[in-house]
């Protein structure tokens, strides 16, 4: 599919993506952007062609809850960002939240002629042995990763393309889910006259759009603070290596704003975005006006000092650091430390003012608060942290359509993008 653009830039192909929160669905349109038509090898970008949000209704921490409303809000969002970029979708590459995850590291193993050096085709049947892999029948594989090759005697082997052995065996690291949460989601989006093109762990997808240069490969702590949940994982050595969730995120301090100062969830949350901080240096004086849940026809208005507003959002904030912390300190000893010596933050919650500041003080490491990179377009969304996943799901497919098209690139695929591209396309 070909547009031209009013730039001198054309777009090729269509993708979306179609990020399923608890606390809101958003859908996000786009395309590959060359310099011409026939600059093939030019370096392409992400342009985001349309956007549509919706506040989250028929899913819930657990799964889905009532499917008629999700459907209804699948749908709303998908017409929205359909009329904002003026193309219709035929299908969606989905997240997979981090709570409705399971993990697993398994082996498989290949024996070989030992004459003709390792090829791409000995990795993808090394993967297709999914006898190998001991996971339960209940669980739908959605990802799988190498963490480490092994070449009869030879340990540790990031690639073993072009080598020469008899026994190749890899160590998998498998991200997974419930067939029963694939198969009713798969009904919801079919409802909603759409197909699946894929399914994308969501802390991947907010690794795609959120870490630069080397961060992946050197190490980092990626934290996405949700509306009720805060996912957070580790990438290593160019891999998602491990990854936890804590049940608490945004919703949680608007809650207790509203509770604290019976106000409804609407007031609450204008207050935290207007006058919420996590800044030392913020008038704390200030009187902030608010509407209280009285009489719905005459609603009282009230005032409170900011300083309680502050300490309220402080408070929810410390717990979330909390659990942060203690989440880290369970992570595997085998993987190496040096990954804390960073954290990258995103999600809603990262608008905060001060936010960094705090972070990084709280934390004692270096703190970014991530932005998206690598797309252009609908200017007023890209900036929002609050989009991170949405963002990812757009760059997991521009690789899998470049992959599926064989568009040439000067920045080609890596070795992992690689494998991870034709299991997406196998498994």
């Amino acid at each position: 599919m070909q547009e031209e653009l009013k730039s001198v830039q054309k777009t090729y192909g269509i993708f979306a993506g179609l990020d399923i929160g608890t606390e809101k669905i958003c859908c996000a349109i786009g395309g590959l952007e060359y310099e011409s038509k026939e600059a093939q090898d030019s370096l392409w970008k992400i342009r985001m062609l349309g956007f549509g949000q919706r506040a989250s209704k028929g899913i819930s921490f657990r799964g889905i809850t009532n499917i008629d409303l999700l459907e209804d809000t699948i749908l709303n969002a998908v017409y929205t960002a359909e009329e904002s970029a003026k193309k219709n979708i035929k299908d969606v590459y989905v997240n997979i939240p981090v709570n409705l995850i399971k993990t697993y590291e398994v082996q498989t193993k290949l024996a070989i002629s030992g004459k003709t050096p390792i090829q791409s085709a000995h990795i993808r049947k090394l993967f297709s042995l999914s006898n190998d892999f001991q996971i339960p029948d209940s669980q739908h594989i959605i990802h799988i990763w190498p963490i480490s090759y092994r070449l009869d005697d030879t340990l540790n082997i990031l690639d073993p393309i072009g080598m020469i052995g008899k026994n190749l065996s890899a160590k998998c690291y498998i991200i997974a889910t419930s067939k029963s949460f694939i198969a009713n989601i798969t009904q919801c989006i079919g409802r909603c006259n759409l197909d699946i093109a894929g399914f994308v762990a969501d802390p991947y997808a907010d690794g795609l759009s959120c870490l630069v240069n080397d961060e992946a490969e050197l190490g980092t702590i990626l934290v996405d603070i949700g509306g009720k949940v805060t996912q957070i994982a580790c990438f290593l050595q160019g891999k998602l290596v491990w990854m936890d969730y804590i049940p608490i995120g945004g919703f949680h301090i608007t809650s207790d704003l509203a509770r604290i100062l019976v106000t409804p969830i609407s007031q609450a949350e204008r207050i935290k975005t207007l006058y919420g901080s996590l800044s030392e240096s913020v008038e704390a004086s200030e009187q902030v006006p608010f509407s209280q849940l009285t009489d719905k026809y005459a609603p009282a208005i009230e005032y409170v000092h900011r300083s309680i507003v502050l300490e309220i959002i402080k408070a929810r904030i410390d717990d979330i650091f909390d659990e942060l912390a203690n989440s880290v300190s369970k992570m595997p000893a085998n993987i190496d430390k040096v990954a804390l010596q960073k954290v990258i933050f995103t999600g809603g919650t990262c608008n905060l003012h001060g936010f960094s500041e705090f972070a990084r003080k709280r934390l004692g490491v270096k703190v970014r608060v991530a932005t998206q990179d690598g797309i252009s377009g609908v200017e007023g969304i890209l900036h929002s942290p609050a989009i991170s996943t949405c963002a990812g799901l757009l760059h997991y497919a521009a690789q899998d359509y470049v992959g599926k098209n064989r568009q040439n690139d000067k920045k080609p695929l890596n070795f992992w993008q690689k494998i991870s591209l034709w299991l997406s396309e196998h498994i």
